[in-house]
Protein backbone atom coordinates (compact mmCIF):
# COMPACT_ATOMS: atom_id res chain seq x y z
CA UNK A 1 0.00 0.00 0.00
CA UNK A 2 1.48 3.30 -0.97
CA UNK A 3 -0.61 6.62 0.24
CA UNK A 4 -0.41 9.52 -2.58
CA UNK A 5 1.93 12.49 -1.82
CA UNK A 6 -1.56 14.44 -1.72
CA UNK A 7 -2.85 12.88 1.43
CA UNK A 8 0.31 13.14 2.77
CA UNK A 9 0.38 16.71 2.35
CA UNK A 10 -3.17 16.33 4.18
CA UNK A 11 -1.80 14.99 7.16
CA UNK A 12 1.31 17.24 7.36
CA UNK A 13 -1.24 20.29 6.88
CA UNK A 14 -3.51 18.38 10.35
CA UNK A 15 -0.17 17.90 12.07
CA UNK A 16 0.95 21.69 11.54
CA UNK A 17 -2.63 23.12 12.42
CA UNK A 18 -3.08 20.41 15.35
CA UNK A 19 0.95 22.22 16.61
CA UNK A 20 0.13 25.61 16.17
CA UNK A 21 -4.29 25.08 17.59
CA UNK A 22 -4.26 28.82 19.27
CA UNK A 23 -5.62 30.58 16.08
CA UNK A 24 -5.41 30.57 12.34
CA UNK A 25 -2.08 29.23 10.21
CA UNK A 26 -1.51 30.90 6.79
CA UNK A 27 -0.94 27.88 4.14
CA UNK A 28 2.10 29.98 3.12
CA UNK A 29 3.77 29.41 6.77
CA UNK A 30 2.96 25.56 5.99
CA UNK A 31 4.37 25.71 2.65
CA UNK A 32 7.82 27.16 4.00
CA UNK A 33 7.95 24.58 7.02
CA UNK A 34 7.46 21.79 4.55
CA UNK A 35 9.32 22.98 1.32
CA UNK A 36 6.09 22.23 -0.43
CA UNK A 37 4.69 24.46 -3.17
CA UNK A 38 1.88 26.42 -2.09
CA UNK A 39 -0.39 25.68 -5.10
CA UNK A 40 -0.38 22.31 -3.95
CA UNK A 41 -1.76 22.73 -0.43
CA UNK A 42 -3.97 25.60 -1.17
CA UNK A 43 -5.92 21.90 -3.06
CA UNK A 44 -5.60 20.31 0.01
CA UNK A 45 -6.45 22.29 2.83
CA UNK A 46 -9.69 23.17 0.26
CA UNK A 47 -10.82 19.58 0.58
CA UNK A 48 -10.12 19.12 4.02
CA UNK A 49 -12.42 22.50 4.94
CA UNK A 50 -15.11 20.52 2.65
CA UNK A 51 -14.70 17.11 4.66
CA UNK A 52 -14.98 19.36 7.80
CA UNK A 53 -11.17 19.04 9.18
CA UNK A 54 -10.61 22.45 8.53
CA UNK A 55 -12.07 25.97 9.17
CA UNK A 56 -10.48 28.61 5.91
CA UNK A 57 -11.24 31.56 6.60
CA UNK A 58 -10.73 34.04 3.82
CA UNK A 59 -9.16 37.46 3.92
CA UNK A 60 -6.17 39.86 4.71
CA UNK A 61 -5.66 38.27 7.97
CA UNK A 62 -6.94 34.71 7.12
CA UNK A 63 -5.14 31.00 6.93
CA UNK A 64 -6.43 27.76 8.40
CA UNK A 65 -7.32 26.12 11.80
CA UNK A 66 -8.90 22.88 12.58
CA UNK A 67 -12.48 23.02 13.05
CA UNK A 68 -12.55 20.14 15.26
CA UNK A 69 -10.65 18.71 18.30
CA UNK A 70 -7.52 16.79 17.19
CA UNK A 71 -8.62 13.90 19.45
CA UNK A 72 -11.54 14.03 17.16
CA UNK A 73 -9.82 13.21 13.94
CA UNK A 74 -8.95 9.57 13.12
CA UNK A 75 -6.20 9.30 10.82
CA UNK A 76 -7.47 6.53 8.87
CA UNK A 77 -10.66 8.10 7.84
CA UNK A 78 -8.66 11.16 6.74
CA UNK A 79 -6.26 8.64 4.81
CA UNK A 80 -9.51 7.13 3.57
CA UNK A 81 -11.39 10.47 2.05
CA UNK A 82 -7.65 11.21 0.37
CA UNK A 83 -7.48 8.13 -1.57
CA UNK A 84 -11.27 7.02 -2.42
CA UNK A 85 -10.48 8.43 -6.13
CA UNK A 86 -7.16 5.92 -6.05
CA UNK A 87 -8.30 2.64 -6.76
CA UNK A 88 -6.14 0.28 -5.36
CA UNK A 89 -6.37 -2.59 -7.92
CA UNK A 90 -7.82 -2.66 -11.37
CA UNK A 91 -10.74 -4.62 -10.20
CA UNK A 92 -12.15 -1.97 -7.75
CA UNK A 93 -13.75 0.02 -10.64
CA UNK A 94 -16.10 -1.65 -12.21
CA UNK A 95 -16.12 1.19 -14.75
CA UNK A 96 -12.84 0.68 -15.92
CA UNK A 97 -11.41 -3.00 -14.83
CA UNK A 98 -10.42 -4.86 -17.88
CA UNK A 99 -8.90 -8.03 -16.24
CA UNK A 100 -10.72 -10.74 -17.65
CA UNK A 101 -11.17 -12.84 -14.20
CA UNK A 102 -12.87 -9.96 -12.58
CA UNK A 103 -15.47 -11.84 -10.80
CA UNK A 104 -14.32 -15.13 -10.35
CA UNK A 105 -10.97 -13.99 -8.94
CA UNK A 106 -11.01 -14.07 -4.89
CA UNK A 107 -7.56 -11.78 -5.40
CA UNK A 108 -10.45 -8.89 -5.08
CA UNK A 109 -12.03 -9.95 -1.60
CA UNK A 110 -8.66 -10.44 -0.16
CA UNK A 111 -7.17 -7.39 -1.25
CA UNK A 112 -10.34 -5.29 -0.32
CA UNK A 113 -10.09 -7.24 3.79
CA UNK A 114 -6.43 -6.19 3.34
CA UNK A 115 -7.48 -2.78 2.33
CA UNK A 116 -10.10 -2.59 4.80
CA UNK A 117 -7.96 -3.77 7.58
CA UNK A 118 -5.01 -1.30 6.88
CA UNK A 119 -7.27 2.16 7.10
CA UNK A 120 -8.82 0.45 10.68
CA UNK A 121 -5.52 0.17 11.70
CA UNK A 122 -4.61 3.84 10.96
CA UNK A 123 -8.01 4.80 12.54
CA UNK A 124 -6.92 3.71 15.95
CA UNK A 125 -4.36 6.99 15.96
CA UNK A 126 -5.85 10.84 16.84
CA UNK A 127 -4.41 13.15 15.27
CA UNK A 128 -3.37 14.06 18.93
CA UNK A 129 -1.99 10.84 19.26
CA UNK A 130 0.47 12.23 16.54
CA UNK A 131 1.49 15.39 18.20
CA UNK A 132 0.95 15.21 21.82
CA UNK A 133 4.07 14.56 23.91
CA UNK A 134 6.12 14.76 20.30
CA UNK A 135 8.43 17.53 21.75
CA UNK A 136 10.70 17.24 18.35
CA UNK A 137 7.78 17.75 16.25
CA UNK A 138 6.53 20.61 18.51
CA UNK A 139 9.54 22.47 18.01
CA UNK A 140 10.13 22.04 14.11
CA UNK A 141 6.08 22.94 13.68
CA UNK A 142 5.82 25.56 15.84
CA UNK A 143 4.96 29.41 14.20
CA UNK A 144 7.66 31.91 15.60
CA UNK A 145 5.53 34.50 17.89
CA UNK A 146 6.43 37.09 14.75
CA UNK A 147 3.48 35.41 12.54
Amino acid sequence: MRLTAYTNYALRILMYCAVNAEGLVRVQDIADTYGISKAHLLKATRQLGQLGYLENVRGRNGGVRLSRPASEIRIGDVAQEFERDDVFVECFNSATNTCPIAGVCRLTGVFRVGLDAFFAELNKVSLADLVAGNAGLLHRLELSPAH
